[in-house]
């Protein structure tokens, strides 16, 4: 009786010991790591490619749902977002 509750820890133990982890590892692709929040418009959509973009924006960068990066430029008094 012994042999087998001996038989059986040793089994639970090494059981334990080759399960997977609990964590899962991080994703390898560097662009799933380095996603942005989307930049918001004064309505609080996401911006998307074309639109107008505010004046005092003018020059930065914003991010859009898809975590594309856009830049505001083009006429100053009507600034769009648009693709680097």
């Amino acid at each position: 009786m012994s042999i087998r509750t001996f038989v059986a820890t040793l089994a639970i133990v090494l059981a334990g010991l080759v399960s997977v982890p609990a964590h899962a590892a991080p994703p390898t692709d560097v662009s799933l790591r380095l996603t942005h929040p989307c930049t918001r418009t004064s309505s609080g959509s996401c911006i998307r490619g074309g639109a107008f973009c505010p004046q005092a924006s003018y020059g930065h960068s914003g991010w859009d749902a898809r975590g594309r990066r856009y830049v505001c430029k083009g006429d100053h008094t009507h600034p769009h977002w648009m693709r680097p």
